[in-house]
């Protein structure tokens, strides 16, 4: 499997986060009057975001402490309705720790990705919350002294959240999300989803 290291992960999101904010004028360019909606409606809202992913797994807090440092979160959503929208988001956790025997250096990566239904409500000044249910998979390696093991479960994913007009089209973002269940790695069941708690900002249009 094609690995990309963490900073040129960093780089590429960035980089298509950009594309997508380029695109506003173009795809903003919809005929809302005829779907019956108010001038305020931005069918496409992108963030870009970050936080931590607190682990509850025994076998992970021995080796890495508490969770993972989600580093960034690019989301993408287009609202074909009023009230209900889909999308994908693609993330990139990693964290350092030791191991728990001879205290060696280790190195835990990975990447969910996942699509999504969204459910959302707007309030007065543009105030959305919104949950969302989806499914995806996730991509875990380790490296440390015993090798570099991969693997990619599948996962489901809830989230619940809330966007926050700050500027014209520009957003804050807080979210939490939950990537389920618990599965079995490496011989044990391991939490290789978890608690993510991120914020950020974002661009509708």
């Amino acid at each position: 499997m094609f690995v990309v290291k963490g900073r040129y992960m960093k780089k590429l999101l960035f980089f298509f986060s950009i594309i997508f904010f380029s695109l506003t004028p173009a795809l903003h360019a919809a005929d809302l009057q005829t779907k019956g909606l108010d001038k305020e409606y931005y069918p496409f809202n992108t963030t870009v975001t970050a936080g931590f992913v607190f682990k509850h797994d025994c076998r992970f807090k021995q080796i890495y402490g508490k969770g993972m440092v989600n580093a960034i979160t690019a989301d993408f959503c287009y609202r074909a309705w009023q009230v209900w929208g889909f999308g994908a988001k693609l993330s990139y956790w990693r964290r350092k720790g030791c191991t728990s025997f001879l205290q060696q250096r280790a190195l835990a990566q990975q990447v969910p990705f996942t699509i999504y239904v969204r459910g959302i409500k707007t309030f007065d000044r543009g105030v959305q919350l919104y949950a969302s249910l989806g499914a995806g998979f996730i991509w875990t390696r380790e490296k440390s002294y015993l090798g570099c093991p991969t693997t990619t479960k599948g996962v489901g994913e809830i989230e619940a959240g809330v966007n926050s007009p700050v500027w014209h089209h520009l957003n804050l973002t807080l979210a939490l999300r939950y990537l389920f269940p618990p599965q079995c790695y490496n011989g044990d069941k391991a939490d290789v989803g978890g608690v993510d708690l991120r914020a950020g900002i974002g661009i509708s249009f």
